[in-house]
């Protein structure tokens, strides 16, 4: 049995007083930022709200929504709203960080939400098609919109109307008088923001931005970005500014752009006084003097990762996510080294039997070859199409195999960068592949439900078992330390253990309520950690048992690894405190 020295998460009654250890450094795309009295600057990245001071040094984290925070707003009081994922929104007291409630209705994500301008009304806009209008106290009024998302909201500077933009066009909205104004165009909209000259500006997902007036009535359009139009928002004295996913956020003169700044694709902008604050999909959030120049970048520290992989000896740990960024920490969860290179996320990651090389695989289709030690990249292979989805290296340290989205298993000479064998290997993407200790059988898993045995050869490949192993697709493969046994985790919700030798099934272990994504054997062999879409670690044992159940994270977890001095990392902050790796150590 398990015997946990000094370490919880949140919400077990396991009598201990620390969290896990926390490791930050991935970040998640700003998908809301607000700027409120005093200048404290709000940015919201995954389900976290950090809270800056101008200077940016962080004050605090604020945390209970379950799911990517997607808008904040500050009413003239300083009470700082929130918008989720999770389908609710929150208020808060920055200056405490205290919850100051919870208005619960909507049907799906949340994706924008403002305050009226006195502060007494909040309007919501949702995936489930609503605009909703409540009191602080949560009396609501409801207005569909259609069957389609809706990505922004806003109040008349008079608070007299209301409008609401998504996939299914513009609406605007008189609550006092119950009327409900024509539709403003059959337009895919992507932001809005009122002026305070009483203009709406609207940006649809074709670059364009559209100017109406309080009534309806089309003003003019112009063509704004070479992408989307993501982000909008009026300065105090009446210029518009917008973001797009160009990476641009252009100042506008009228329909003529006055300055441009060129940053990564933009989320979300906010103005107070001279100043704007953009947050961004590279994780990071900017704040902007009007004039452009760049006063602060944060990065505020959020869970977006997607593969771990510990080192053979148990050293180093490396953690790959979404930022398409690759970290090294070491035993104390100290970050080494940050790899990077590939254009998009990581997918998968594979450290050399010797320890001294890293095999990262992207979601580019690339995969590259690091030396752990000094950084440098040595070898950069033929990409897979769609994306890198499971590397293994060969226990003779010569050979690495890749697995792709394009339904490609190859095998590498990776010294030499050459490609040595390929075939179609399942029907759909792999996602899981393991050498056996010979290094004469590959298993290979796959979302098309199969678990693959193969034989290699001089001459070739030869497929030696193919057993539809689950009810769903297979999501994680992992191998037993002696070689005897594959674990595998599916959709289906089940593990199941496996002879790796005859392929009898040897038991099927039962718990997850969601998706099972990824699983590690322990370095004794004797226990399995596995972990899924219903935000829970769960730790069994090899005869099947389920030994614990560890709740408290704050995303679906992708990405679990077990390492030689027994340390356990699963890819995941927990609820009460932002972080990218979660480090357990029993």
């Amino acid at each position: 049995m398990w015997k946990w020295l000094g370490w919880m998460v949140v919400g077990l009654a396991w009598g201990l007083a620390q969290p896990p250890q926390l490791l930050v450094g991935h970040r998640a795309p700003v998908g809301a930022v607000a700027m409120g009295p005093g200048g404290v600057l709000a940015v919201g990245a995954d389900a976290y709200i950090q809270l800056y001071r101008p200077d940016g040094r962080l004050v605090r984290t604020l945390s209970g929504h379950a799911d990517t925070v997607h808008s904040l707003d500050v009413a003239p009081d300083g009470t700082l709203l929130s918008a989720s994922a999770d389908t609710t929104l929150r208020l808060w007291n920055p200056s405490t960080g205290a919850s100051l409630g919870v208005l619960q209705g909507h049907r799906d994500q949340v994706w924008s939400a403002r305050f009226s301008p006195d502060g007494q009304q909040i309007l919501s806009g949702s995936a489930d098609g609503e605009v909703r209008l409540w009191t602080r106290q949560g009396q609501v009024q409801q207005l569909s919109l259609g069957r389609n998302w809706v990505y922004g909201v806003g109040f008349s500077p008079d608070g007299a109307v209301l409008a609401g933009g998504g996939l299914d066009g513009v609406n605007l909205w008189n609550p006092r008088q119950s009327s409900r104004l024509p539709l403003l165009g059959r337009l895919s909209v992507r932001a809005l923001a009122w002026g305070p000259d009483g203009r709406l500006a609207t940006g649809d997902r074709d670059g364009r931005i559209q100017l109406w007036d309080d009534r309806g009535h089309f003003v003019g359009q112009f063509t704004a970005h070479r992408l989307a139009v993501s982000a909008l928002v009026w300065s105090g004295s009446g210029q518009l500014i917008s973001g797009g996913q160009d990476g641009q956020i252009i100042f506008w003169a009228g329909d003529k752009p006055l300055r441009s700044l060129q940053s990564a694709s933009v989320l979300s902008l906010a103005v107070s006084g001279n100043r704007l604050l953009s947050g961004h999909d590279d994780g990071r959030a900017r704040l902007w003097s009007l004039q452009g120049a760049l006063l602060q970048t944060l990065e505020p520290p959020a869970a977006s990762v997607a593969v771990l992989a510990y080192s053979p000896d148990g050293s180093l740990l490396a953690s790959g996510g979404w930022d398409g960024e690759v970290w090294l920490w070491n035993r104390q969860g100290q970050p080494l080294r940050r790899l990077s290179g590939a254009e998009l996320e990581i997918t998968a990651l594979a450290f050399a039997p010797d320890g001294q090389h890293l095999a990262v695989g992207s979601r580019d289709g690339q995969t590259r070859i690091y030396e752990v030690k000094s950084g440098r990249l040595l070898q950069t292979l033929e990409a897979h199409g769609g994306g890198v989805s499971a590397l293994a290296f060969a226990p003779n340290r010569r050979a690495l195999a890749s697995g792709g989205r394009d339904r490609l298993l190859r095998v590498w000479d990776w010294r030499a960068g050459r490609k040595v064998l390929e075939f179609r290997a399942h029907e759909s993407h792999l996602t899981g592949l393991a050498w056996s200790p010979d290094g004469r059988t590959l298993y290979s898993s796959s979302s098309d439900e199969s678990l693959a045995w193969w034989t290699l050869r001089p001459e070739g490949v030869q497929l030696k078992r193919r057993l539809m192993a689950h009810a769903r697709g297979i999501y994680g493969l992992a191998q037993s330390p002696d070689g005897r046994i594959l674990a595998t985790a599916s959709h289906d919700q089940t593990l199941k253990l496996w002879d790796a030798r005859s392929g009898a099934l040897l038991r099927t272990l039962q718990g997850h309520t969601e998706a099972a994504q990824a699983l590690a054997f322990s370095p004794d062999g004797r226990q399995l950690a596995s972990v899924g879409w219903d935000k829970t670690l769960r730790l069994w044992s090899v005869q099947g048992q389920l030994l614990q159940t560890v709740p408290g994270f704050v995303r679906p977890l992708y990405a679990v690894a077990w390492g030689r001095d027994g340390s356990l990392a699963v890819g995941s902050g927990t609820l009460k405190q932002a972080g990218t790796v979660a480090l357990f150590r029993p």
